[in-house]
């Protein structure tokens, strides 16, 4: 994909009801050529409506254009349409993660975007259909690039926010007003010099006021890094709908910087941050969080943590409420690496975390669209849904580094149930826990690998890490089952006929 350079905690869950979740991606062109990607998603009524990019067959070969794709809850394709820019093959679409999809009062959609190679901003209407009714581009001139990431349809026009680069490398946010016909009408901005301003959240809390989150920072180019000179805060900036400024505020630097998904709460503010670290000379981190501040930002009521590691690809992007009163994160998470800057396979994964309006967490996932242990994916998630059941959807895109297949892009969708589950591992039966069959018997226990099972002669094992990836996969006919090629660590060992569950237990591997 071509694009601009700027834990399941298993804990088994009873419901009775509901269709399934599912981890699937999607391709829309030909395999040889570099892929698909999904930026965000939304809910029209019982249907997916999700927007990325695409490579259609023509000629010549290799124009990223617009995807636009409609699913029902089920993942199944409804229709998918893929749109070129209308100076192609001279430009290019793009879209970033977490870029805007909104459905407009005529029941169509808008959605932002860029074009690749003049670096114009791109504003698009779709008909309900997903046919074009207008694709803007607004030149940047005199600066360097417009990324629009934000929109809101507001009565005789839409309001777009997002980030642009100046002439001399500065990034500042602006707020442009178009018309409904996409048609640019005035244009504010907003930053300081020597300083990144990056928009993260653009929200409205009345037909003249809205808010805007976005992250400041200072020092974060190439290496080495001065940590007293590198910093990153979270900035909240309050304009009237003509984009005047009624105030702004600054969080404390590197504790809470970058405010995703910024949510008006009654007494506050609920936004995702991380926490931002200098690491050594050559290498930043971050620690992403969500944090309940009151009204000043620097009035923290709680902040929760959502991954476990100091590493520079974690971020959680999009929060969503839910239907039984609670809330829902996606972003990134990325896992430990064990020789830096070399990333190891698999080692971003899809974050979506639930928790409480007071900060309680409920369950947090870490998912993958493929796994390897000597290559697979990095998985980006760009936004998240809530579907009446409670059920979450989750759109991003993975890119995959095995041979055979070619390298590419997928377009990626998870749904997980209201409980944190995707597959039968996680789901009990709508009364009773499965009963463990006390005469299938495994051993040894600890193991180096290789185990023995008694009490089933034909029967299919399948070895699950405690983030709820499926590792290995076996049917065992008398024979050992072997995961010694797997490392050392706590598994869960699912062994089931062809009827029923026999028992489910963890299992220690190590040398």
């Amino acid at each position: 994909m071509k694009k601009w350079m700027l834990i399941t905690l298993l804990f088994p869950a009873l419901y009775t009801t509901g269709q399934p979740g599912f981890n699937k991606t999607y391709s829309f062109e030909q395999e040889q050529i570099t892929g698909s990607t999904f930026a965000n998603v939304l809910m029209d009524n019982d249907t997916m409506v999700l927007f990325g990019t695409c490579y259609p067959p023509v000629t010549p070969p290799g124009q990223q254009a617009l995807l636009f794709v409609k699913m029902d809850t089920l993942g199944s394709v409804l229709l998918h349409k893929c749109h070129l820019d209308p100076d192609a093959p001279l430009d290019e679409y793009a879209a970033n993660s977490n870029f805007d999809l909104i459905k407009t009062s005529d029941n169509g959609y808008a959605l932002t975007g860029g074009a690749l190679s003049t670096n114009f901003g791109v504003f698009v209407k779709l008909s309900h259909g997903g046919e074009i009714e207008f694709y803007k581009k607004y030149d940047p001139s005199p600066s360097l690039q417009y990324q629009p990431r934000k929109i809101f349809e507001i009565g005789n026009g839409y309001l777009l926010g997002g980030h642009k680069t100046l002439q001399n490398g500065d990034i500042q946010v602006f707020l442009m007003k178009v018309d409904k016909q996409g048609n640019f009408l005035w244009e504010k901005t907003y930053g300081q010099p020597g300083v990144v301003d990056v928009m993260g959240s653009l929200v409205r809390i009345d037909d003249n006021h809205f808010a805007i989150g976005a992250a400041k920072s200072k020092g974060l180019g190439e290496p080495p890094y001065n940590a007293n000179d590198t910093w990153s805060k979270g900035w909240l900036i309050q304009v009237d709908s003509l984009g005047n400024i009624i105030s702004a505020q600054e969080g404390p630097a590197n504790t809470r910087a970058g405010m995703n998904g910024l949510k008006r709460m009654p007494d506050g503010w609920l936004f995702a941050a991380v926490e931002f670290q200098i690491l050594n000379l050559y290498e930043w981190g971050a620690r992403s969080k969500i944090v309940r501040t009151g009204d000043d930002i620097g009035d923290v009521k709680w902040e929760r943590y959502v991954s476990t590691t100091t590493l520079a690809g974690n971020t959680m992007i999009d929060i969503k409420p839910t239907p039984d009163g609670n809330w829902v994160a996606v972003g990134q998470w990325a896992t430990p690496i064990t020789m830096p800057p070399e990333f190891g396979p698999n080692y971003l994964g899809g974050a979506t975390f639930k928790f409480t309006s007071g900060g309680d967490s409920l369950w947090a996932r870490l998912d993958t669209a493929f796994w390897h242990p000597t290559c697979g994916s990095t998985n980006y998630l760009g936004g998240g849904a809530v579907l009446s059941s409670g059920s979450i959807v989750a759109a991003g895109y993975a890119d995959i580094y095995c041979f055979p297949p070619t390298p590419r892009s997928y377009g990626w969708v998870l749904k997980i149930s209201k409980d944190g589950c995707i597959d039968t591992l996680c789901i009990t039966t709508d009364i009773n826990t499965p009963q463990q069959n006390e005469d299938v018997k495994i051993f040894p226990n600890p193991t180096t690998g290789i185990v023995n099972i008694n009490g089933c002669e034909y029967c299919k094992v399948e070895v699950f890490d405690l983030l709820g990836k499926l590792m290995h996969r076996q049917v065992k006919l008398n024979n050992p089952v072997d995961f010694s090629f797997l490392p050392d660590g706590v598994y869960l060992m699912k062994i089931s006929d062809e009827k029923r569950l026999l028992t489910i237990g963890k299992i220690i591997k190590c040398r």
